[in-house]
């Protein structure tokens, strides 16, 4: 399978795209003054214990407090019980599980005998905010390398579920307990494999300095203060996502590829020569689609190529999936008919599931069949088509009412709240695209636009309400992408545009 990773880089916006056999299966999106929380660790303070539900609410810093969990807080002197299910631990790249040798579980302590009120605690963001819900936080801090987690509260050694090969697994497993320091503990990734115990060794006593950097800054650090923040987006994934299937990566910002080069000599050394940098004037995710598919990705309805759709129904409880034959009238009767189309939209189903990074309870109303048959062999096609995602997923069998009902883990907002905002238009019963959302494709095709065309200055013309927003709360924004391009952007109001609808002028 050829797999490329593209990114997109603005002084405001970092968006990379994964490209499998030429289409766009997932896209992560990091804005400039909305970056995730996940992997930093702060110094919190717990504001409020709730033993009824064993979990505490600690302060960060932030507007909405943290939710930490009893299971989530490091209690070295629990006792263990033998014999039950493996213990999985999560590092700070949820995608890679690991499983702990040899598999024991940690007795939960009430939760007012480990944190009470009014306690300074280091605690360490595991889940971002979603929706209304604050972030989830953990005091299991991990920190991770490019092979390895360092587990500093924590002493065993794990090692990355996915990784395959029994024996290969046993030599990694040898390498980590000989190298595991004393009072600490290590999960070894999916990366690591193939690798030497020099490599891992090296990787190793860099998080070891990072981990006594992070000790030392949080004895003088005030509560509700960020100790160490996770990298930046571009970093982030080349470390946790590029494996041996990513083949090449297209940048195209020199800056930025610069910074990949710089981190891959420093730390992956076999990935610095993949990177390439773009330096075309057409938008490098208009070269590739990836543009056509994030509009296709937010919209309800998705068409496949017989004529039949599917469509996408996100709500706060619930993944509602419709499959739909529409014209599909070429197949010799209703029971073909319908399996040719649910075999489609399985393919479709789980491209977008990756795409717009759906989560949580997923139920897919397929198109009814008679035959036994086709009901197995659809489930069997779904359960292949899934193993190209590497988000957890469990199927759960057809239903009794024709339903197939699935879990998917949620690891970050899905790609429509990214984007999307409710519609006032239509009193929040649709989306439209956002005042952000909006005003970031007016940069990019700024951007597009003066390299492109030579020009001097360049006016941009919109709906009032979209100048009142470039001349408020994103004329930081419209500064910097002036100093970017060394060229003056004008603005001018024009009430017969549409508020999503802009023009650019070369002067």
């Amino acid at each position: 399978m050829s797999t490329e990773l593209l990114v997109n880089t603005t002084p405001f916006e970092t968006r990379i795209a994964r490209i499998e056999n030429g289409l766009a299966e997932e896209v992560y999106i990091e804005r400039e003054r909305e970056r995730g929380l996940k992997g930093n660790i702060y110094k919190g303070r717990v504001q409020r214990v709730l033993p009824g539900i064993q979990a505490a609410f600690v302060d960060i810093g932030m507007h909405k407090s943290g939710f930490l969990y009893a299971g989530d807080i490091a209690a070295p002197e629990a006792e263990p019980l033998e014999d039950d299910n493996p213990e999985v631990e999560k590092s700070s790249d949820e995608s890679d599980e690991s499983e702990s040798e040899p598999s024991r579980r940690r007795v939960i302590p009430p939760i007012n005998t480990l944190v009470r009120e009014g306690q300074d605690i280091l605690v360490q963001v595991s889940k971002d905010p979603i929706s209304s819900k604050g972030p989830r936080l953990t005091s299991l801090l991990s920190l991770a390398g490019r092979y390895l987690v360092y587990l500093p509260e924590l002493e065993h050694v794990g090692i990355a579920r996915r990784m395959e090969g029994q024996k290969e697994r046993e030599r990694l497993l040898a390498i980590g307990h000989d190298i595991r320091p004393d009072n600490a503990g290590l999960i070894i990734r999916t990366v690591a494999e193939g690798h030497s115990k020099e490599e891992l060794q090296d990787d190793l006593n860099f998080l070891i300095r990072l981990w006594s950097d992070i000790e030392k800054r949080s004895k003088n650090t005030i509560t509700g203060s960020v100790i160490h923040a996770e990298l930046s987006l571009h970093l982030r994934v080349m470390r946790d996502y590029v494996d041996d299937e990513v083949q090449k990566i297209h940048i195209d910002s020199k800056e930025t590829y610069q910074s990949m080069k710089k981190f891959a000599q420093s730390f992956m050394p076999e990935v610095a020569k993949r990177l390439y940098y773009y330096p075309g004037d057409r938008p490098i995710f208009d070269v590739y689609g990836v543009e056509e598919e994030l509009n296709r990705a937010l919209k309800r309805k998705v068409s496949l190529k017989s004529g039949g759709h599917i469509v996408i129904e996100q709500t706060e409880a619930l993944i509602a999936i419709d499959v739909n034959s529409g014209s599909f009238v070429r197949s010799r009767s209703m029971e073909e008919t319908g399996f040719k189309t649910n075999l489609e939209a399985v393919h479709e189903i789980v491209h977008q599931l990756r795409l717009r990074n759906l989560g949580g309870i997923i139920v897919v109303d397929f198109i009814d069949m008679q035959e036994e048959e086709n009901k197995t062999r659809m489930l069997e096609v779904l359960e292949e088509a899934l193993t190209r995602d590497k988000t957890k997923t469990n199927v759960v069998q057809l239903s009794s009412l024709g339903l197939v009902e699935m879990t998917r883990k949620r690891t970050r907002d899905s790609l429509g709240r990214t984007l999307l905002s409710e519609c006032s238009r239509c009193e929040s019963v649709g989306h439209t695209k956002s005042p952000t959302t909006i005003c970031y494709q007016l940069f990019r095709e700024v951007v597009a636009e003066a390299r492109a065309y030579p020009c001097e200055k360049l006016m941009i013309i919109a709906h009032p309400k979209l100048i009142d927003v470039l001349l408020g709360e994103e004329s930081e924004q419209v500064t910097r992408l002036e100093e970017f391009l060394g060229k003056q952007i004008a603005l001018k109001s024009d009430i017969q545009l549409d508020p999503e609808h802009f023009e650019i002028a070369l002067l």
